[in-house]
Protein backbone atom coordinates (compact mmCIF):
# COMPACT_ATOMS: atom_id res chain seq x y z
CA UNK A 1 0.00 0.00 0.00
CA UNK A 2 3.14 2.23 0.40
CA UNK A 3 2.61 3.30 -3.29
CA UNK A 4 -0.87 4.31 -3.02
CA UNK A 5 -0.06 6.84 0.30
CA UNK A 6 2.76 8.17 -1.32
CA UNK A 7 0.95 8.98 -4.45
CA UNK A 8 -1.91 10.54 -2.10
CA UNK A 9 0.62 12.63 -0.27
CA UNK A 10 1.91 14.08 -3.57
CA UNK A 11 -1.22 14.45 -4.49
CA UNK A 12 -2.37 16.41 -1.43
CA UNK A 13 0.54 18.39 -1.74
CA UNK A 14 -0.27 19.97 -5.27
CA UNK A 15 -3.86 20.79 -3.69
CA UNK A 16 -6.33 17.81 -4.68
CA UNK A 17 -6.61 18.53 -8.20
CA UNK A 18 -9.29 16.70 -9.98
CA UNK A 19 -7.96 17.86 -13.53
CA UNK A 20 -5.12 15.66 -15.18
CA UNK A 21 -1.36 16.57 -14.97
CA UNK A 22 0.00 19.88 -15.49
CA UNK A 23 3.50 20.72 -17.22
CA UNK A 24 3.09 23.89 -16.59
CA UNK A 25 1.96 26.59 -14.65
CA UNK A 26 0.14 30.37 -15.57
CA UNK A 27 0.89 33.43 -13.78
CA UNK A 28 -0.98 36.32 -14.98
CA UNK A 29 0.51 39.32 -13.28
CA UNK A 30 -0.77 43.11 -14.24
CA UNK A 31 1.84 45.77 -15.45
CA UNK A 32 1.09 49.21 -16.71
CA UNK A 33 0.94 50.66 -19.60
CA UNK A 34 3.41 53.11 -19.26
CA UNK A 35 6.38 52.37 -16.34
CA UNK A 36 5.42 54.75 -13.21
CA UNK A 37 1.50 56.09 -14.79
CA UNK A 38 -0.85 53.05 -13.27
CA UNK A 39 -4.13 55.67 -13.98
CA UNK A 40 -3.27 55.30 -17.69
CA UNK A 41 -4.25 51.48 -17.61
CA UNK A 42 -2.66 48.28 -17.39
CA UNK A 43 -2.38 45.13 -19.26
CA UNK A 44 -2.33 41.52 -18.47
CA UNK A 45 1.19 39.76 -18.51
CA UNK A 46 1.06 35.89 -18.85
CA UNK A 47 3.98 34.30 -17.71
CA UNK A 48 4.93 30.06 -18.32
CA UNK A 49 6.62 28.09 -15.41
CA UNK A 50 7.60 24.94 -15.89
CA UNK A 51 6.11 23.07 -13.08
CA UNK A 52 4.66 19.80 -12.65
CA UNK A 53 0.95 19.54 -10.79
CA UNK A 54 -0.24 16.35 -10.62
CA UNK A 55 -3.73 15.10 -10.66
CA UNK A 56 -6.79 13.00 -10.09
CA UNK A 57 -4.03 10.14 -11.81
CA UNK A 58 -1.74 10.33 -9.61
CA UNK A 59 -3.23 8.59 -6.27
CA UNK A 60 -5.43 5.84 -9.55
CA UNK A 61 -1.87 4.92 -10.54
CA UNK A 62 -0.66 4.46 -6.62
CA UNK A 63 -3.84 2.87 -6.11
CA UNK A 64 -2.99 0.48 -9.26
CA UNK A 65 0.58 -0.28 -8.00
CA UNK A 66 -0.47 -1.29 -5.08
CA UNK A 67 -3.02 -3.62 -6.23
CA UNK A 68 -0.61 -5.11 -8.93
CA UNK A 69 2.19 -5.92 -6.53
CA UNK A 70 -0.78 -7.22 -3.92
CA UNK A 71 -1.59 -10.01 -6.38
CA UNK A 72 1.66 -10.58 -7.07
CA UNK A 73 2.71 -11.44 -3.52
CA UNK A 74 -0.68 -13.28 -3.45
CA UNK A 75 0.28 -15.27 -7.01
CA UNK A 76 3.80 -16.04 -5.21
CA UNK A 77 2.65 -17.12 -1.85
CA UNK A 78 0.25 -20.19 -4.30
CA UNK A 79 2.78 -21.09 -6.10
CA UNK A 80 4.54 -21.93 -2.52
CA UNK A 81 1.53 -23.79 -0.97
CA UNK A 82 1.40 -25.98 -4.23
CA UNK A 83 4.68 -26.62 -3.74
Amino acid sequence: MLPFFLSVCKWSADGFRVGFWLSSVQTNKEVPLLEGMPELGTQTQVIWEDQFVSGIETPVLGLVVSASALLLVLMMERRKKKS
